[in-house]
């Protein structure tokens, strides 16, 4: 694989270069949040240390002190924890999704989520993906070293950076102590997304991000020539970056996919065409491309209800809809944003839905949407939810009795709290 480039200053007027830290920022503390197992099972050293270089980092522990953490890290109890978050310009970095109430109830000024790969039975549990799903709702900026999670959340817009790389080489080096301490590619742009983030700037770090990631595929893909997977991620960054040779790299990818004997790649691929005509206006093609990609009845359905709202001249609302099915939450809800009205309301309360950002769905809830018992039963679920999140535990239980007693599922809402529960305690090493 070929070295990428150096990574530029994305944004030097800012006063976020790695360099030089910004005098405009207040001094922030950080209060870890780790996975069991002690420091050495933290998932990110490497970014704890960029946080310990720009403010006092803490890690919540009832264990004491072992011998591998840094020295600079204060272990402290998760009562402390809560105390110290009450107090601005504190910083909650979250580091297993189990934390997800725990936390969340805190209300923290910020929160930086650092999502682990999942160990054991971690990577079968629902309450896995649940909780990462509500976790990065609420969540100001998110890291992960799985590069297709990377893609999904660039695609729900959210704040993310990518915690990996090819490329070993410095990218740019940070000043602390008298020492040029050098960075590689990720975690220059984390730390140019994290003092964006304090300063609430607007991301510039994303678009970066993916700019180098679409520069190494192409170079990829100039040695290993035309390639099914290669392909489909440039597809997807090129996409990402509005370039115009997206719609060709996917093509490519599509026609491997087809040679390469995939039954599901009209919508695995040939769909992804759909979103590529939407973002770029051509609301027609992009809606035939949905059309030869509709495989089931439901799908058929869908494509011909978008042919009635084109005919009747929603041609916004089409085109929101078809990146919502193509995931690209994000650019859909700036689109419903500035349409307006009631169907957009309602799409957007499914974009938030769909997406964890529970009290955003709760925001867009209106006394008319609930009129019926499966509204009602909706609802009081959401609002469950939602309760539980701001640490208001009888109420969402509550909540959760009432709408099992029409649908029992719905108790498993209560057995997740319980679990979440248990799981802290062993976040904190206080059970095995």
């Amino acid at each position: 694989m070929e070295e990428l480039s150096p990574i530029p200053d994305p944004e030097p007027h800012q006063g976020v270069d790695a360099e030089q830290p910004s005098t405009d920022l207040p001094a922030f503390r950080y209060i870890l949040f780790p996975r069991k197992g002690g420091w050495s099972a933290f998932p990110y050293p490497d970014i704890a240390a960029l946080m310990v270089a720009e403010g006092p980092v803490y890690y919540v522990s009832s264990l004491e002190r072992s011998e591998e953490m840094p020295a600079n890290i204060t272990v402290i109890t998760l009562p402390e924890a809560e105390q110290l978050l009450q107090e601005p310009h504190t910083v909650a970095v979250v580091a297993h999704p189990y934390w997800l109430t725990a936390t969340a109830s805190l209300h923290p000024e910020l929160c930086i989520v650092l999502l682990p790969e999942p160990v054991g039975e971690e990577a079968e549990s629902p309450l896995w993906e649940s909780c990462i799903s509500r976790l990065v709702g609420i969540a100001d900026l998110v890291g992960t070293t799985s590069e297709t999670r990377y893609m999904k959340l660039v695609f729900q817009g959210v704040r993310v950076i990518w915690l990996n790389g090819e490329d070993s080489s410095p990218a740019g080096v940070m000043q602390k102590d008298n020492l040029e301490v050098p960075l590689r590619d990720y975690e220059l742009l984390f730390l140019h997304a994290l003092r964006q983030t304090l300063s609430g700037v607007q991301d510039t770090v994303t678009q970066l991000q993916c700019s180098v990631r679409a520069d190494f595929y192409r170079q990829l893909r100039s040695k290993a020539g035309a390639h099914e997977t290669i392909s489909f991620l440039l597809a997807a960054y090129e996409y990402v970056l509005e370039d115009s040779r997206a719609a060709a790299s996917l093509k490519e990818a599509f026609s491997h996919a087809v040679l390469n004997g995939r039954n599901d790649c009209v919508s695995s691929h040939y769909r992804f065409l759909s979103a590529i005509h939407a973002r770029a206006g051509e609301i027609e093609n992009a809606l035939q491309v949905y059309g030869i990609s509709a495989g089931n009845e439901q799908e058929r359905h869908h494509y011909e209800q978008l042919c009635r709202w084109l005919e009747a001249g929603e041609e916004q609302l089409v085109r929101a809809e078809l990146l919502r099915l193509n995931d690209d939450y994000g650019n859909a809800l700036h689109i419903l944003d500035e349409l307006g009205g009631e169907t957009a309301r309602h799409w957007k309360f499914r974009i938030y839905q769909e997406t964890g950002r529970v009290e955003d769905a709760l925001d867009l809830v209106h006394a008319v949407d609930i009129q019926d018992s499966p509204s009602r039963q909706d609802y009081r679920q959401l609002s469950g939810l939602a309760l539980a999140l701001r640490g208001e535990r009888h109420g969402a239980v509550r909540q959760f009795l009432e709408t099992a007693l029409e649908d029992e599922d719905v108790l498993a809402r209560i057995v997740e709290m319980e679990l979440l529960d248990q799981a802290v305690q062993q976040l904190l090493g206080e059970v095995p």
